[in-house]
């Protein structure tokens, strides 16, 4: 209803159940789904939310959620700066509405990462089977741009929903991976709680997402069409 299914819902409430923190910071609290979320896991823990915009001002317009027992820093006074983070939007290579970590750190030199653009090549077959079984699932016309720029989206850095694009050269997009490894002691993702069928979310792509927990008949499949 608000950007999250039923996938990242939970995984989002077992990471805040898990760790236990002192103190939770949401960054980009939108209508407050995640707010919600949070707000079950961990009832009485201080939580603080960054955010663009404060999403009282969209329940003018329809439902939202605001929680009275947090503090909100929103327009101006939204300001970032994290020791951990749990990143709910972290958009795959060539999808989405702005430059995930996921796509920072999809590189040539890091296993899974790097992408060709000849569209005669196994990638390019693999993408075009997954494209007839899979929304979300991106063909290499999608993934590239001009000059088989396939980083980030087609070449670009997409930022502000989408509104803010910028052309970035490989090489920059390869000193950012190069950044974030210089910083990030450890990143790893949340799998798919269980599969397609059972939770019915076309949303993200299984030939680019962790094996879920609870499989379905669907993992077969992915498998004989060179998924995994």
């Amino acid at each position: 209803m608000y950007g999250m299914g039923f996938d990242h819902s939970f995984g989002l409430w077992f990471i805040a159940r898990w760790l236990k923190p002192d103190i939770m910071i949401e960054s980009g609290a939108f209508k407050g789904h995640s707010t919600w979320v949070l707000r079950q896991a961990m009832p009485d823990t201080p939580v603080i939310w960054v955010t663009p915009r404060h999403p009282e001002k969209y329940l003018k317009k329809g439902p939202a959620y605001v929680d009275e027992n947090c503090t909100y820093f929103a327009g101006k006074d939204c300001v970032e700066s994290w020791l951990s983070s749990c990143f709910e939007d972290n958009y795959d290579t060539g999808t989405g509405d702005h430059y995930s970590l996921r796509q920072i750190c999809d590189q040539f030199y890091i296993r899974g990462g790097g992408h060709s653009c000849f569209r005669d090549s196994d990638e390019a077959r693999i993408r075009s089977k997954r494209k007839k079984f899979w929304e979300k699932a991106v063909d290499v016309n999608e993934l590239c741009g001009p000059h088989e720029a396939w980083w980030g989206g087609r070449g670009e850095m997409r930022d502000n929903f989408n509104h803010s694009k910028t052309i970035i050269s490989y090489g920059e997009h390869f000193q950012n991976s190069r950044f974030v490894e210089s910083i990030l002691d450890v990143y790893w993702e949340l799998p798919p709680t269980a599969g397609p069928s059972l939770t019915h979310q076309t949303r993200y792509d299984p030939g680019r997402a962790p094996r879920p927990i609870v499989e379905d008949g669907w993992y077969r499949l992915f498998q004989r069409i060179g998924f995994r």
